[in-house]
């Protein structure tokens, strides 16, 4: 019997990998440990730079985190681009913030590149305000990543409610860069 919670929501692909057992006598520069979307991503990309990799999962592709999780593709961290300035400095801050903006990019980018048969929509995201704390934060966040060319926009009372049938909250913040994915697809 499956642990509680271990199988994904999501529909395993047509043409998902099926597990194979570790082939004896082939030497390989690195093995990852953990089939999940940061093994296969670690295993892309060293691949890319000519090693090569070894995948090992004790359970299926995307058992998981990846195959649990709801999908979304957020771009940026826990903190603005001003925290992360001032507390890492100009020229680690500016690498972070830059980094924190591309996030979305990569996923999106990944599977155009890679023709991944993956199902989907970039039509951003929400962060709601229930409070004038959390309405002045997504003003402040607004401003940083606008400030940057982000293509994200401040939410009206009214604007959240018509974008998302809640009533309740003050406004918002919606960051365009955003979307939802078929993470075990992605897997």
């Amino acid at each position: 019997m499956p642990a509680p919670f271990s199988d994904p929501i999501w529909q395993k692909p047509q043409s998902a990998a099926a597990p194979q057992a570790l082939v004896g006598g082939k030497p390989v520069d690195v093995v990852i440990i953990g089939g999940g979307i940061m093994g296969l991503s670690t295993a892309l990309h060293a691949a890319r730079f000519g090693f090569a990799v070894q995948v090992l999962e004790a359970g299926r592709i995307g058992q998981g985190a990846s195959g649990l999780n709801g999908g979304q593709v957020i771009p940026g961290l826990k903190y603005d681009p001003e925290w992360l300035l001032e507390h890492f400095g100009p020229e680690r801050g500016e690498i972070l913030v830059n980094f924190a903006a591309s996030t979305a990019d990569a996923v999106f980018e990944l599977i155009r590149d890679e023709k991944l048969a993956v199902p989907f929509v970039r039509n951003g995201w929400i962060q709601a305000a229930h409070t004038e704390t959390a309405l002045k934060a997504a003003a402040n966040r607004d401003r940083q990543w606008r400030n940057r060319g982000a293509d994200v926009r401040l939410l009206s009372q009214t604007e959240i409610a018509a974008l998302t049938g809640a009533q309740g909250y003050l406004g918002g913040w919606l960051d365009r860069r955003a979307g939802v994915i078929d993470p075990l697809a992605y897997t």
